[in-house]
């Protein structure tokens, strides 16, 4: 089949010799007649011939190679009365403006409102495409109660979320990981803001500085390749013909704290100068969010009963108090140039602060309770700065730019403690600390609640850890694309594009870990320092003084208790509004307490807090450089078919550099140990084919077939030269490892979509996909090995420090290819063609359904019978282990998402409902099968109202989450067949109130 794809596109590609050009080029603006609006999208045709355009965003329309004659010019518009002109075509360009008038317009009103006006947009951008994509329109962004571009984007078919804080952050095409696709604005990529994939954190992203997004299902030779799952592209447009001024203000309030100190504003401005020639446009936005959510986690024993049965073992609650900042700007210049092209200098930064501080505490059975608190700060950010153009020249339409794209992750602030209470008795036996009496139960968790002491002055300061970590992506791109039309006769006319990018990235992590065993008294009554000298703590006159005077009376009395950190009366919380979760420390003190001891030392030299050198070893430095180039020819055969054929070529050359431990890092109570810089290279040339067709049989109907190659590149940590051997306790021993020879995975892509389209019953949209990826990468993550060393399975060469047992993690590429498969199912339409009340309704919804089938690595022990020399003839068991296959599911691949929309406009008001559906899916797969991990499925729904009170001011008001939904994980036994409750979280409803001024 492979090889089928690879000649038919060849055949298709050198078919075009024959072909004649002219200097005849027919453009022009479609708009509408009633609001002087730009239709995008809009069909225009030459009767009879192959020649033809659609109108891009800004409405514009051009049709080159156009021969000498008389013709009929065809304009459509789903929703759109057509128009069909008459043309008498020389050698000269001919300007030709047309203006359509919307179907169904009664008189004296006009129905074409917000809600409808961006659905018939988005309808027409997408069944105008030369491939298979999906459009949210900036008129129906603007309509949806989402708060950042993530929400926006999970809108369209075969998208599903992944969601942090209670918005999403991160979205799934077609049930693959977010590495799996490429997040652009205008074409220009974002550099991943994960510190180790490829991901990109889209909560950063403010939808309202948004004029679209095109969600391309099917990639084509002149797109970047690495983008198995699809690609987003977030649209901007240039500066509007006339003035334009939005305003967006909104107070925000949170349920789940009963929080109002919350805004969110946004800013837009556009305007063009000396006769139109130059554009300028700016954009703004500042917000502030509460983002505070509660969670719970059921640990269990699943050996009861010779592991028929189980009861809960421990019981965790956590509440995370969080605020988020965003915010961005947006700096936009175009300049019309004479030739009809244009130039634009796009910069966009973004920035998102998180302020979070995370209690936690178990309940467990008979065992110790430990109170945990991490104060937290992250900044991410990212900056996108490009100079592209289209221009004319001769024959050639040329698209050229160069761009810098940056991303920044930071954690300023850092801090974790935990605290621990010992579950001790009196003499009599009665529990006096930790936990009271705790019966065996399978359900309540509450009842271990009720069972805890809570003696916060006799939980001590066990252990404390300062991290920080910080990370960056500078990206650096240039390319250059030319596309001539050719006409062979009028029936038979196309385009043949060529063009090259080269791409340069150089990218960072580094982490590092200070670390303090207070429970072995480790608080040190001096300080460091910075010249070198040391100087006696001094805690009188601060929240620590009590802790410090007792100090002073007994020199060996060095441990603080939780109640230091407590106010009176003691901070508690029910989360999900029953389990209690208590103490809530005072941040401020908890702050204190790091700062008045992070220089701690003794008279000896014992620091306080000690480096990890094990959270050293993640450091990594990547150069990364792509080579590409492409040919693409697409052939119009009349108005009945177009056939879309290239070929793309892309070569990698990569450095790495990271960390290896000479000698195995252990050691007891701080660990000790040495890294060492090693370095590798990478390189690997794919060459991509590229076949598809759009076939147009009928006037309302459109079938697509692609057929390509594309490629995913492994996360950043993970072909690293890394090799890090762990001691831990027992002599247990971990090996960690990169693999320099991993390579990249090549994914062959076919899709059938069939869409029917029409006035009354909008777009019905289905299609049918098959992904095969070869070269899959994954990570066997901590197998255990016994008897046999299984590094040469996978190629490692590094044997110096490591003998006996250990548990492996090491990259590798899956041996039999991934396959993914599935459906999508979309409607949108509106009843604008009915009376009444029905005719102001706007309704879409989706669907899609996801399959996949993946081949994992892991180990099992295999045990023969052998004679010992040393006592002959006594058999004695030894034992190997061997690395065995395992076909599965992928994990984090919903089986089932889809929306659902429904809107009302009529006048100035407009109301919307809308819901999003989540099947459960596996998150993870244990090797026995009776503790695997599901996600949940949930239902979410949202709701907006806006009311125009004078011209261009609106009122408005949105609910969030409206159902206060709980997003959480089941353990499957799937050995006895049961499944219990693991871990929840909710977030809470949220409401948005707000003012909206268009000028």
């Amino acid at each position: 089949m492979h090889r089928r794809v690879v000649s038919l596109t060849i055949l298709i590609l050198l078919g075009f010799a024959s072909r004649s050009w002219s200097q005849a080029v027919l453009h022009g603006v479609v708009t509408d007649s009633v609001t002087g609006s730009v239709l995008a999208g809009a069909s225009v045709y030459l009767v009879g011939t192959a020649l033809g355009s659609s109108a891009d965003i800004y409405g514009k329309y051009r049709i080159t190679g156009i021969s000498a004659g008389s013709y009929n010019l065809r304009i459509s518009y789903i929703g759109y009365a057509s128009k069909f002109l008459p043309l008498q075509l020389g050698d000269e360009d001919l300007k030709l403006d047309a203006q359509l008038t919307p179907e169904n317009v009664e008189v004296g009103e006009v129905i074409v409102t917000g809600q409808l006006r961006g659905q018939v947009a988005a309808i027409n951008q997408q069944i105008s495409s030369n491939t298979i994509m999906n459009v949210l329109s900036e008129e129906k962004i603007q309509e949806l109660p989402d708060v950042n571009a993530a929400e926006a984007i999970g809108r369209l078919p075969g998208v599903s979320l992944l969601r942090s804080g209670g918005e999403a952050n991160k979205v799934i095409l077609r049930g693959l990981s977010d590495k799996f696709s490429t997040i652009t604005i205008d074409g220009v990529k974002i550099p991943p803001t994960d510190a180790e994939a490829r991901g990109v954190d889209l909560s950063m992203i403010s939808q309202g500085s948004l004029a679209g997004v095109e969600l391309y299902k099917a990639l084509t030779p002149d797109m970047d390749a690495d983008a198995i799952a699809g690609s987003v592209n977030l649209v901007t447009k240039k500066a509007p013909s006339e003035r334009f001024f939005r305003l967006d203000l909104k107070g925000n309030y949170h349920h789940l704290t009963n929080g109002l100190r919350q805004y969110d504003l946004a800013v837009r401005y556009g305007e063009r100068y000396f006769d139109d020639l130059l554009g300028v446009q700016v954009s703004g936005n500042l917000e502030r969010r509460n983002r505070s959510n509660e969670r719970y986690d059921l640990d269990y024993d699943q050996s009861v009963d010779n592991s028929t049965s189980y009861f809960i073992n421990e019981f965790t609650v956590e509440y995370t108090d969080e605020i988020r900042r965003r915010s961005g700007v947006g700096v936009f210049f175009d300049l019309n140039t004479p030739d009809g092209g244009s130039v634009r200098l796009n910069n966009i930064y973004s920035q998102t602060d998180r302020d979070y501080l995370t209690s936690t505490r178990n309940y467990p059975v008979n065992d110790d309770v430990y109170y945990t608190f991490r104060d937290r700060q992250q900044k991410i950010s990212t900056l996108s700065s490009s100079l592209h153009g289209e221009n004319y020249v001769g024959p050639f339409m040329l698209t050229w730019g160069a761009s810098y794209g940056q991303s920044l992750s930071d954690y300023p602030y850092d801090y974790y403690a935990e605290f621990r209470e010992s579950s001790n008795a009196d003499p009599n036996g009665n529990p006096i600390s930790g936990m009271g009496y705790t019966p065996l139960i399978k359900d309540h968790p509450e009842i271990l609640v009720n069972a805890a002491l809570n003696s916060y002055e006799s939980a001590i300061l066990y252990t404390g850890t300062y991290r920080s970590e910080d990370s960056g992506d500078r990206e650096r791109t240039a390319f250059l694309n030319a596309r001539m039309s050719y006409t062979i006769v009028d029936e038979l006319a196309g385009s043949f594009a060529f063009g090259g990018k080269y791409r340069s990235k150089a990218r960072y992590r580094n982490r590092g870990e200070l670390y303090s065993p207070y429970y072995l008294g480790y608080w040190q009554d001096h300080i460091l320092m910075p010249d070198g000298s040391m100087q006696i703590k001094n805690l009188n006159g601060t929240r620590f003084e009590g802790f410090y005077q007792r100090f002073l009376q007994s020199p060996t009395s060095r441990f603080i208790t939780a109640a230091e950190f407590i106010d009176s009366p003691v901070g508690s919380r029910d989360l999900f509004d029953q389990y209690r979760i208590t103490p809530l420390i005072n941040r401020d003190a908890f702050r204190l307490w790091y700062d008045l001891n992070k220089d701690g030392i003794d008279l000896t030299g014992i620091r306080e807090y000690h480096d990890n050198p094990a959270i050293d070893a993640d450091y990594y430095g990547v150069d990364e450089q792509v080579s590409a180039a492409y040919i693409m020819n697409t052939l119009n055969l009349g108005s009945l078919a177009t056939v879309v054929a290239g070929v793309r070529f892309e070569r990698e050359q990569n450095d790495y550099a990271s960390r290896w431990s000479p000698v195995s890092i252990g050691g007891f109570p701080v660990p000790q140990g040495i890294t060492d810089d090693t370095t590798a290279t990478y390189s690997e040339t794919v060459t991509l084919p590229n076949l598809q067709l759009t076939l147009r049989p009928t006037d309302f109907a459109i079938v697509r077939v692609s057929a390509y190659r594309a490629l995913a590149r492994p996360d950043f940590n993970l072909r690293l030269e890394k090799f890090i051997s762990w001691t831990g306790f027992s002599n247990a021993k971990r090996l960690i490892l990169g693999n320099p020879r991993l390579r990249t995975a090549k994914a062959w892509n076919y899709e059938v979509n069939t869409s029917f389209f029409g006035g009354n019953f909008g777009l019905i949209s289905v299609s049918a996909f098959y992904k095969e990826i070869t070269d899959m990468f994954h990570v066997l993550s901590g197998a255990s090995t016994t008897g046999n060393d299984l590094l040469d399975y996978f190629g490692i060469t590094w044997r110096t420090i490591h003998t006996g047992d250990y548990a492996l993690t090491v990259p590798y590429n899956s041996p039999k290819p991934t396959k993914v498969w599935g459906f999508e199912f979309e409607h949108q339409m509106n009843f604008s063609f009915m009376s009444g009340f029905l005719q102001h309704l706007v309704l879409s919804y989706n669907a899609s359904i996801t399959r996949s089938q993946t081949h994992l690595l892991s180990t099992t022990i295999d045990t023969s019978y052998y004679y010992v020399p040393e006592l002959p003839g006594v058999p004695f068991p030894l034992y190997q282990s061997v690395i065995i296959e395992n076909t599965q599911k992928l994990e984090g691949q919903p089986e089932f998402f889809g929306n659902i929309a429904l809107g009302y406009d009529i006048g100035g008001f407009s109301a919307r409902v809308s819901l999003y559906h989540q099947a459960e899916f596996n998150d993870s797969f244990s090797a026995s099968g009776r503790s695997d991990q599901t996600v949940n499925r949930f239902t979410r729904i949202d709701f907006s109202l806006k009311q125009e009170v004078a011209p261009g001011v609106f009122v408005l008001f949105n609910l969030n989450n409206l159902t206060d939904i709980e997003e959480g994980s089941s353990i499957m036994n799937r050995i006895i067949g049961y499944r219990i409750p693991n871990i929840a979280e909710r977030y809470g409803m949220t409401a948005d109130f707000g003012v909206k001024v268009e000028l």
